[in-house]
């Protein structure tokens, strides 16, 4: 199973068209594992390939073929009450996923959400990462992604990397290059309320990386072991070490340089100056900054 979920993650082509179908069959079929279900939630960018290669690697415990956002659910713009966001749908696909197994997803905070988890019977993470390192990640990400619906812009009206990091923290219209885009400082503040939301674990896109990565050993091995507890998947300390030994990996199609702190060499005086402007507020409600000056 671990093959097929990397297999899946790297080949985009092979992904819409044969494998996700495939494995969608498989796990529909997998009904015998234990509780509960996990809905392994994060900002884009944030590192849901790396949440979700830990989860896959806990005992009796896979991933369920589901990954959605919010978008796939609303008609037109999402209102940040839910009030477009087709319920029905949702919570049909979230019933989908079998006791035992993840699904993953980029949902912003939305009222009646938490609740519709807990009635599901999931036990919900949120994966969260510096938005400066997002950034840097998302921009070169959808340059290098021919089948992205940003792809043509971050190609064709935005030129440069420079641009498209510009582009990402201040936001674009809907124009004949395709779907508009909000500052980053919006689209994060509607994720901020996860970090209060209870029953809700918080994951550090920092805590989870190690020293390879730029973090510490100490902190990814609380996490993992934090994320398994949390999943019902306890694991003693010769199992955590064993999984943050293999959950790092440079050979994930989403992986860059997945390392903390980046930003601060690829980030001009001016994407600093428009990040402030724009995601200020949202670096401090998020714990990344104590205040504006950095």
């Amino acid at each position: 199973m671990p093959t097929l979920t990397k297999l899946i993650a790297r080949h985009e082509t092979v992904k819409r068209r044969a494998a996700v179908p495939a494995y969608r069959a498989v796990a529909r079929a997998a009904v015998f594992l234990p509780g509960p279900r996990v809905f392994a939630n994060s900002f884009p960018k944030a590192g849901t390939h790396l949440l979700s290669t830990l989860l896959g690697e806990l005992p009796r415990m896979m991933f369920s073929g589901v990954h959605r956002s919010e978008g796939d659910y609303v008609d037109g713009e999402a209102r940040r009450d839910g009030s477009n966001l087709d319920w029905a749908r949702l919570r049909r696909t979230l019933e989908r996923v079998n006791k035992g197994q993840y699904a993953t997803g980029h949902f912003p905070y939305v009222p009646g959400l938490p609740e519709l988890l807990d009635e599901l019977g999931y036990r919900s993470l949120v994966m969260i990462r510096d938005p400066r390192d997002v950034v840097v990640s998302a921009q070169h990400y959808v340059q290098e992604m021919p089948g992205h619906d940003l792809h043509r812009r971050f190609s064709e009206r935005y030129t440069t990397a420079d641009e498209r990091i510009a582009a990402t923290i201040t936001g674009f219209e809907a124009d004949e290059y395709g779907r508009g885009q909000a500052p980053i400082g919006e689209r994060l503040e509607r994720f901020v309320p996860w970090l209060t939301t209870p029953g809700v674990l918080v994951v550090r896109f920092e805590d989870l990386i190690g020293a390879a990565g730029g973090g510490s050993r100490e902190a990814q091995e609380r996490a993992v072991a934090d994320i398994a507890r949390h999943a019902g998947r306890e694991l003693d300390a010769a199992r955590v070490a064993a999984i943050a030994d293999r959950v790092w990996s440079d050979r994930s199609s989403t992986f860059r340089q997945g390392r903390a702190g980046g930003w601060r060499e690829r980030l001009t005086p001016e994407h600093v100056r428009l990040f402030r402007e724009h995601a200020g507020r949202a670096l401090i409600e998020l714990g990344y900054e104590s205040d504006l000056d950095w």
